[in-house]
């Protein structure tokens, strides 16, 4: 039976079509959460979560200010242009030069968010004031990669309407359909790649928070932004002055589904018709037989995604495993760390 669980990151939802293959492989997926679940009955519940995929975590819970971020995040949607300045201010604050003076201005600009009136701090109210800043860089970042998602799928939608009738005037309806893989390609070609500072500054973010966590976490840390990927592995890189271990390497379908539905269908179907294989890839994952041999796991790994998810169908994307000793992941994000080996699993799209 399938073990493997992960810590996502920086992300706090799962959502993207590109997202879901991962759940071939991982029984459950952590997250860190910016403010905490909505009430069991919400029907704004993460289907994910609600069917055990997913463990949310709230290292700061807001309590009786739940509401009111809530609030203060759905007025940013709806008066974009009011916050705008301040936001810009407030996501790129932690990378000038002049820190003291604009970390003063970041929690200005959050006070003035949240309509407070600027006193003298104490440490308790700089730490608020810095978890509210990272609570709203990640909720606003989250918030603007699904509103750009669904205006690419809009545009594509309009762009297949538009030469379906065209085929349609020209007489050409044996066309074959487009390939999951294909769709999803399309996708992405029409999302505006987030910039390596916004990565960086939403990494900061997270980490803020998650280093608040006293759970007990996985030692496992799963991201789909190569950069944040690549900003860890570079860490690590100039602090051991070795490269980190590749431990394995996974290809993945690109698309299993694009909706929750299909692709929770897809992957406990997979799970339940390969349960020994998945053993095998959570035992050397995680060091329990040293008998079991990279290449021979890779490649049986391969015929079997190959035989339930045709690449030709499908598409490929590239899982990667990393191994962090010394310097591991949690001590690089600022968490706490329990001694053991960490590892980095990063999915890359193919070059």
């Amino acid at each position: 039976m399938n073990t493997l669980e992960a810590l996502y990151f920086p992300g706090t939802e799962i959502y993207s079509a590109s997202q879901f293959p991962v759940f071939l492989l991982f029984g459950k997926l952590h997250l860190i959460k910016p403010v905490e679940e909505p009430e069991q009955g919400d029907d704004t519940a993460d289907i994910f979560t609600t069917a055990g995929l997913c463990q949310a975590h709230t290292p700061c819970p807001l309590g009786d200010q739940r509401e009111r971020f809530e609030h203060l995040i759905r007025d940013i949607r709806e008066r974009k242009d009011d916050y705008a300045a301040q936001l810009s201010n407030l996501t790129v604050s932690s990378f000038s030069a002049k820190k003291k003076s604009v970390d003063d201005s970041s929690r200005s600009i959050v006070s003035t968010l949240l309509g407070k009136t600027e006193t003298k701090e104490d440490e308790d109210d700089i730490r608020n004031n810095e978890l509210w800043q990272s609570r709203l860089i990640l909720k606003i970042g989250e918030q603007l990669d699904r509103e750009e998602e669904e205006v690419a799928v809009r545009m594509a939608l309009l762009d297949d309407d538009e030469q379906g009738l065209f085929k349609t005037l020209q007489g050409e309806l044996d066309e074959e359909e487009e390939t999951l893989f294909g769709e999803l390609l399309d996708l992405k070609s029409r999302l505006n790649k987030p910039s390596a500072t916004s990565v960086a500054t939403r990494l900061k973010a997270w980490s803020r928070i998650y280093r608040e966590s006293t759970a007990s976490l996985p030692t496992i840390y799963l991201t789909h932004l190569e950069d944040a990927a690549d900003h860890l592995l570079e860490e690590y890189e100039n602090k051991m002055q070795l490269p980190p271990v590749e431990l394995l390497h996974l290809l993945l379908p690109g698309n299993i589904g694009w909706d929750t539905e299909t692709a929770i269908s897809s992957f406990r179907d997979f799970q339940e018709k390969e349960p020994e294989l998945l053993e095998k890839v959570a035992t050397f994952i995680t060091g329990m037989d040293p008998q079991l041999q990279r290449e021979s796991l890779e490649d049986e790994w391969s015929k079997s995604l190959e035989s339930h998810f045709p690449a030709a169908d499908t598409g490929r994307l590239n899982l990667h495993f990393h191994t962090m000793s010394t310097i591991t992941c949690a001590k690089m994000l600022g968490g706490k760390t329990n001694g053991a080996s960490d590892i980095l699993a990063v999915v890359r799209w193919p070059e």
